[in-house]
């Protein structure tokens, strides 16, 4: 896909909105604005959201958990159309369990769901931001039944290797690097970056949890999919 002046524009198919549509691209940084000119979305979300309807389509008679949600995209479709849904948002100091702001609190590290709760578990660019990786997926797949899975987004670099890039001591973040922040729904203050992940996400998995991890790259154009960083992870629990 060759690109001379912006905004560009594509007509194709948006796995978001299910109908022809027009996608528009305002700039190189096809991962922020290679947009769905109806429903906002961006190629990572269009992805996951791919990814999901591929593997399981019959996910709108599913029970799944997604913590931290957007208010677009995959999120408000699932919160539409999918009847056992759950969202879940994490505000630090708050009851785990209770409802705060109109959300489930929930630290995804630690969360209060029962044992194989779950046909599926998303998150969409949460992992970046957490403290600790091998206790959100053994946490996260604790909560999810046999032959289901946790699906997610993260940002990943081009790098052989991850990076820790932030840690938190007794509540406060401790940085390596330089602060990065991310944007956060529930807090304007966003969200501190943890990880840079790298290509061997898989295999940092799969020896801290011995779980296996799939990974889903889409180059499609006329779906809206295109660019870096907008691989999909299928953590399955056989």
């Amino acid at each position: 896909m060759k690109l001379t002046s912006f905004p560009a524009h594509i007509d194709g198919h948006c796995p978001v909105c299910e109908t022809p549509v027009r996608f528009s691209i305002y700039s190189p940084d096809l991962r922020n604005s290679f947009l769905c000119d109806a429903c906002g979305t961006q190629p990572r979300e269009r992805a996951i959201t791919q990814v999901l309807a591929t593997l399981y389509p019959n996910w709108r008679q599913l029970k799944i958990h997604e913590s931290s949600p957007a208010t677009r995209g995959l999120s408000l479709k699932l919160k539409t159309e999918c009847p056992a849904y759950v969202e879940t948002q994490f505000f630090p100091g708050q009851k785990l369990g209770a409802t705060v702001h109109g959300f489930r609190n929930e630290d995804i590290e630690r969360s209060t769901f029962a044992n194989e709760m779950f046909d599926l578990v998303l998150t969409q660019d949460v992992m970046e931001h957490v403290n600790d990786l091998a206790g959100v997926i053994r946490d996260t797949m604790r909560t999810v039944k046999r032959e289901g899975a946790h699906i997610f987004t993260t940002p990943t670099y081009m790098i052989p290797q991850s990076v820790q890039w932030a840690t938190y001591v007794d509540g406060k973040i401790k940085w390596f690097f330089e602060p990065e922040y991310h944007g956060n729904p529930v807090d304007n203050s966003g969200s501190p970056v943890t990880y840079r992940f790298g290509y061997d996400l898989p295999d940092l998995i799969h020896d801290h949890t011995g779980y296996v991890t799939d990974v889903h790259r889409i180059h499609n154009p006329r779906l809206g999919i295109a660019g870096p960083m907008n691989e999909v992870y299928v953590v399955h629990k056989c």
